[in-house]
């Protein structure tokens, strides 16, 4: 008995431990897959919530990238489990590729918006992934396509906790259509370089909240099981690769002494964009197989470049390995640094990368893989971007949640963490590369890292009251494409979200949430109310309060401070306003007359953050629920100033009300770029010299100022007039020049009240005219539409005020005023853009004249290969009594009211005057506007009306024209003047005006004959102005009118060689 117990006992130990080496330990890094093991610690059943389920997946491939044709021929098996409590009928698969051919989605989204679209080779034969032979458990199936989805039948139902097999072959083609498609194939220096991403076919998501997610692919984000992938990519052998996984056969594909040619190192002082070296000469005939083996992952990515250098850090056992292309590689050398030092901030603050790697790739991109992200640039602009992409191995990689459906979830995260790491690492200044010129470092200001990542894009829709509620789906942000639509806020109001989130609870409450739900939803999927859900349950905070405004709805955060009154001795009252409809806590700093700061705390809530300032009673308040709240403080020595968050992590959208001084901040006007600080309203001011005949020499100050470069915008100047320099001027009028002269603009936005609408002010003492303006304007939401409404009053009081002007047109002692009303319309088409604009002035209250105008305006921007067609369509209806002359239409060009607009046409003193005024023959100065027959500039344009008399015509009410331009510079060498490329151009002119007042009866004969020139036009765009980045671009222009149909008596026939007109910007 004692012997065959022992016997049963051995027998007993011996299976178990068979079974024991039966089942190898877990190892994500080699094969075989243990990724559904017990040992996983990141396995879904080894730590999911309750009742919480997800799918497994095991896909085999087998890939030949075939480099002559661009092509993926593959096969694939896919092991997958159901693990829900259903029984599956049928499948599906993402079929990424295909939605970058015509008739797609994709394409018929691009085309909804009005967008070009360019096809590759195989995308216009409907080439993107093509599915062959496909089997489950060996047996063929019945599938069904619908573009970017491929839905399967299964033979028999797969029921809970069973598995199929399933077996293809596939091909994918690589293309380089302008869809905006991830895998791609590029020349690099000579070379072909590959982007293989989504390149498979891959098995939708099945989870508790949709069932099977079955999205159309539209060029935006994606979702995948998580599982094992075993892939073989077989490359030409001199081919660089790197991919998702561990590589099995290193020293087969990547030996040591190949490894040691490739180090990035050996490239340190390569010129940048120099022609690389060839390491692996290119043969056809030789080929390598690259293998990898990857656990907890939900997809399979690898690019591959023949002029790829290696670099790589090991930080804790993981390897930063960073690829550039050989020419790039003088700028790439800390890359592999700066991915472990990324790597290892998160780790610590958010929770451990569970990879054994990262990757990060020059591949002229920015986009995110599991272990492997596709990058560009260079040291150090690349430093956000790679922070970014590496971001995304938390979110996205390893808390894999459904991005698809709503992509703020991994976008905003990793733009939270952008900005977190470029802090740690570089400190709370971007490093960013220094101005070329000593004068534009020493006027480009320093940008916080939160700022630029986070805070400025955010605040600059938030103040406008336009940003969206992050709870949309994807691809619903206006149906726009890229980030448009307010898709750009699932990572701009997502960030600054957590940021404000951290203000709430306090920065060591906060981050150990954050770490709760990594690790809770590491390797899972999570929405919203996870997310929701695991901050509340570690916190044991309600803030459904928080989540709800955010997440939500549209409101915004807006508090001030409304009053401060002394009490008695060192007792203040300071009572704050809630002018937004989001509700807060809020922080508040007072500084004393001593200069000491006492710190106070407002909660919202019962819930208190750990905090050392002063706790004040809470202020429960919303909606229209106690909009104001009276706080009482005592501070010795009395108040210099109080301030609202002085840390700036509250997102107020309104900060000029934050502080008790409004915080301004006065700079010189440098002219360089600079991004605008939410937190300050910004002045800059400047010297300003200008110049006119009668003025002389024009010395004055410039004034340019506003918050956030929309709310309470000045541009303003105040000149004193030296008389120095005068010219041309009768000498006894030479003193009454105006001594001093002003312009000042003024414009905010009323979205408040009205949304994406505007009011704007304008007065001005300038160059002899008095001219106020006022106008309203109001656009859609697509912006495309613009309805304005205006009042405008101009005078000239008195009769030397006429000396200032070119033409001698104007009228001293009489009011022109006039109100307006009109609409604009933008738009784009295939190949080219187009812009409406329909106006409807009047005479109105005060003017000393009478007259009505109703103008019609269209411009078209076309692309006809290497050229580009323009075109204007202009009419106008005018009727009135008493018209005046500056307001009238004029068949050559602007008339005098158009050109006051204009710095150097609103005066005599830089045109010519041989080249304005009008007589018998043409002239030699043009301004864009009116009937626009450049031809005829300076022309009185004699003409025998209906009543057979002679008319000039240079000038009328009503009249229509179509003027024509093709730019043809594109076939011609660059020729450049001040570095500027010179714009060449045929053009065509024809128009009619009337030469008798129109009526009903006699608008045959109300009208002159067509007249038309033809000729050809050259333009210089000054651009650049050096280190002076924001001077406006200058255009100058001379057109050659050889022919007009209805030439000058003085002239010898219709076509004039000699004829020219210089004109200060494009005719149209």
């Amino acid at each position: 008995m004692n012997t065959l117990m022992r016997n049963f006992l051995f027998l007993i130990s011996a299976l178990v431990t068979l079974n024991t080496f039966a089942q190898s330990a877990y190892n994500p890094i080699t094969t075989p897959n243990t990724y559904r093991q017990a040992d996983n610690p990141n396995y879904w059943k080894n730590k999911a919530p309750a009742g919480y389920w997800q799918q497994d997946v095991h896909y085999t491939i087998k890939a030949n990238i075939d480099e002559t044709k661009d092509i993926i021929d593959a096969s694939e098996q896919l092991v997958y489990w159901n693990n829900s409590p259903n029984t599956l009928n049928e499948i599906y698969f993402h079929l990424y590729q295909n939605a970058f051919t015509p008739n797609s989605y994709c394409s018929e989204l691009y085309n909804q918006n009005k967008r070009d679209i360019t096809y590759g080779r195989y995308e216009e034969k409907g080439l993107g992934t093509v599915v062959n032979d496909l089997r489950i458990d060996g047996k063929l199936v019945k599938t069904t396509l619908d573009n970017t989805i491929l839905k399967v039948e299964l033979n028999e139902p797969l029921k809970s906790d069973e598995s199929i097999t399933i077996t293809m072959d596939f091909k994918t083609y690589f293309d380089t259509g302008t869809l905006r498609r991830r895998m791609k194939t590029f020349n690099a220096f000579g070379n072909k370089h590959y982007d293989g991403v989504l390149w498979y076919p891959r098995i939708a998501v099945y989870d508790k909240k949709f069932g099977w997610t079955k999205d159309q692919h539209l060029g935006k984000e994606f979702y995948g099981d998580f599982g094992t992938f075993d892939v073989e990519l077989t490359f030409a052998s001199n081919f660089v690769v790197e991919a998702t996984g561990a590589l099995q056969n290193r020293d087969e594909v990547m030996p040591e002494s190949l490894r040691k040619k490739l180090d990035i190192k050996n490239f340190a002082d390569k010129e940048w964009n120099s022609t690389p070296s060839i390491i692996t000469p290119y043969d056809s005939l030789s080929r390598k197989t690259w293998i990898y083996h990857a656990e907890n992952v939900h997809d399979f990515a690898f690019t591959a470049d023949p002029t790829y250098r290696i670099g790589e850090t090991v930080w804790n056992g993981i390897s930063a390995i960073s690829l550039v292309q050989e020419p790039h590689a003088s700028k790439w050398q800390n890359a592999a640094d700066f991915a472990a030092e990324v790597i290892r901030i998160f780790s610590e603050d958010i929770g451990m990368y569970t990879y054994n790697k990262i990757i990060v790739a020059d591949a002229r991109d920015g986009m995110e893989y599991p272990m492997i992200t596709l990058d560009g640039g260079s040291d150090p602009g690349y430093r956000g971007l790679l922070a970014h992409e590496i971001g995304h191995q938390w979110f996205y990689a390893q808390v894999g949640s459904n991005e698809t459906y709503r992509a703020a979830l991994d976008e905003g995260f990793t733009q939270f963490l952008t900005a977190w790491a470029l802090k740690k690492i570089d400190g709370e200044f971007l490093v960013r590369e220094k101005p070329a010129s000593k004068y534009g470092q020493r006027f480009t200001k320093a940008v916080k890292a939160i700022d630029s990542r986070v805070y400025y894009a955010y605040m600059r829709d938030a103040t406008k009251y336009n940003d969206p509620p992050l709870n949309t789906h994807s691809d619903d942000f206006g149906s726009a494409v890229g980030h448009g639509g307010g898709y750009r806020h699932v990572y701009y109001k997502t960030a600054t979200m957590l940021y404000n989130l951290e203000y709430v609870l306090g920065e060591d409450l906060f981050l150990n949430a954050m770490k709760h739900y990594f690790e809770k939803w590491k390797m899972a999927h999570p929405y919203f109310n996870d997310f929701r859900q695991a901050i509340i349950e570690y916190t044991e905070v309600d803030l459904n309060w928080f989540f709800d405004q955010w997440l939500e709805t549209t409101k915004t955060i807006d508090y001030s401070i409304q009053n401060i009154k002394s009490v008695d001795n060192d007792n203040f009252e300071i009572t704050f306003e809630r002018k937004g409809e989001m509700q807060m806590p809020i922080d508040f700093s007072v500084f004393s007359n001593d200069g000491k700061e006492y710190t106070f705390h407002i909660p919202n809530n019962w819930f208190v953050k750990n905090t050392n300032a002063t706790v004040l009673e809470k202020w429960h308040a919303w909606g229209k629920l106690f909009p104001s709240y009276t706080a009482t403080v005592n501070i010795p020595r009395g108040i210099d100033y109080i301030e609202i968050d002085p840390t700036k992590r509250l997102a107020d959208r309104y900060m000029l009300n934050n502080k008790s001084q409004m915080p301004l901040e006065v700079s010189f006007d440098s002219k360089v770029w600079n991004m605008p600080d939410w937190t300050k309203y910004e002045l800059n001011s400047r010297p300003d010299v200008w110049y006119n005949n009668f003025d002389g020499v024009k010395v004055g100050w410039h004034f340019n100022g506003s918050y956030m470069n929309y709310h309470h915008k000045i541009n303003s100047n105040v000149w004193l007039n030296t008389a120095l320099l005068q010219r041309d001027i009768d000498e006894n009028i030479v003193d009454k020049y105006n001594p001093i002269s002003y312009r000042f603009n003024y414009s905010t936005g009323l979205d408040k009240f009205s949304k994406h609408s505007a009011i704007s002010l304008y007065s001005r003492f300038l160059d002899g005219l008095k001219q106020n303006k006022i106008r309203i304007e109001k656009k859609d939401y697509s912006k495309k539409n613009t309805f304005y409404a205006s009042y405008k009053s101009m005078y000239r009081s008195k009769n030397t005020d006429l000396t200032y002007t070119n033409y001698n047109v104007w009228e001293s002692n009489k009011f022109n005023n006039t109100t307006s009303v009109g609409w604009a319309h933008s738009y784009s088409y295939k190949n080219g853009k187009g812009k409406i604009l329909l106006e409807l002035n009047n005479s109105s209250v005060g003017s000393d004249y009478d007259y009505s105008k109703l103008t019609f305006t269209s411009v078209h921007k076309n692309t006809i290969g290497k050229l580009k067609f323009n075109t204007r369509i202009f009419g106008q209806y005018g009727t009135g009594s008493n018209w005046a002359n500056e307001s009238k239409l004029y068949l050559a060009g602007a008339n005098s009211e158009e050109m006051s607009e204009n710095k150097f046409t609103r005066s005599a003193g830089f045109v010519p005057d041989e080249w304005l005024g009008y007589g018998a023959t043409t002239n030699h100065f043009h301004m864009g506007g009116g009937l626009n027959l450049r031809g005829y500039s300076g022309y009185l344009a004699p003409e025998l009306n209906a009543e057979g008399e002679y008319v000039e015509s240079f000038s009328g009410e009503s009249g229509a024209s179509i003027s024509a331009e093709l730019e043809f510079q594109n076939l011609l060498p660059i020729v450049k003047i001040l570095n500027s490329p010179l714009t060449t151009y045929l053009f065509a002119d024809a128009g009619i005006i009337n030469t008798s007042e129109v009526t009903s009866e006699n608008i045959k004969d109300a009208f002159s004959d067509v007249r038309t020139d033809a000729g050809v036009g050259v333009a210089l765009t000054i651009r650049k102005w050096g280190a002076l980045q924001m001077v406006k671009p200058l255009t100058v222009r001379v057109d050659f009118p050889f022919f007009l149909n209805k030439y000058p008596d003085i002239d010898e026939d219709s076509y004039q060689t000699n004829r020219f007109v210089v004109g200060i910007g494009r005719t149209f």
